[in-house]
């Protein structure tokens, strides 16, 4: 998981370098592995699709209170 994750993280253009951590030397190896394992486009796009957060608030209330704000508006 470690691998998968932080290969993800590499696959990013605006990523210059990561910080790993570990305690046992098979935790490093699982991390150092991250820079040989080339992630399919399909892969990389699913990953982004689960990791996705929730607009935060305010974010999500700007939308939802201008849904109506134009409607009665006559448009020429």
């Amino acid at each position: 998981m470690a691998t998968v994750a932080l290969a993800w993280i590499l696959s990013k253009p605006f990523v210059t370098s990561i910080i790993i951590g570990a305690k046992r030397e098979d935790q490093l190896e699982q991390n150092l592995a991250a820079t040989e394992l080339e992630l399919t486009a399909d892969e990389i796009s699913e990953l982004d699709q689960v990791s996705t957060l929730p607009p935060e608030y305010p974010g999500w209330m700007i939308p939802f209170q201008n849904i109506n704000r134009l409607a009665d508006v006559p448009r020429m």
